[in-house]
């Protein structure tokens, strides 16, 4: 990496933190809330992508002295709740938290495939 690559990345590292946030305990676990005996806490999947790019062009022959540039960039950020976590005084219970909609969603992708193939094959 060359001194002026470790720049830019030095220049991009604020941004992109202000964007996309960074990850801490209170990203993946919820504050603990109190119900009844029992202190109950979220644990949660979180994800993030982002990117961006670059571009320029200039004429396709000498004669030509225009040229332009531009760029663009964009993200995404989630959080989904995994487990429920259940403390009381005598022990300790994690209970998943089932997405029936990807699981549904997976199973007619699924199905689709398969009858995609089966078409095929026919």
């Amino acid at each position: 990496m060359s001194d002026n690559d470790e720049g830019i990345v030095g220049d991009l590292h604020e941004p992109l933190r202000s964007v996309f946030g960074e990850a801490g305990p209170s990203t993946i676990f919820s504050k603990p809330e109190k119900l009844g005996d029992s202190i109950v806490i979220t644990a949660s999947a979180w994800e993030r992508a982002g990117g961006f790019g670059f571009g320029s062009g200039y004429g396709s022959d000498e004669e030509e002295s225009g040229g332009g540039g531009g760029g663009g960039g964009g993200g995404t950020s989630q959080g989904r709740p995994v487990a429920i976590i259940r403390a009381t005084a005598s022990d300790i219970q994690v209970t998943p938290v089932i997405d029936f909609t990807k699981i549904g969603v997976t199973v007619l992708l699924a199905l689709a495939g398969w009858v995609g193939l089966r078409r095929r094959a026919g």
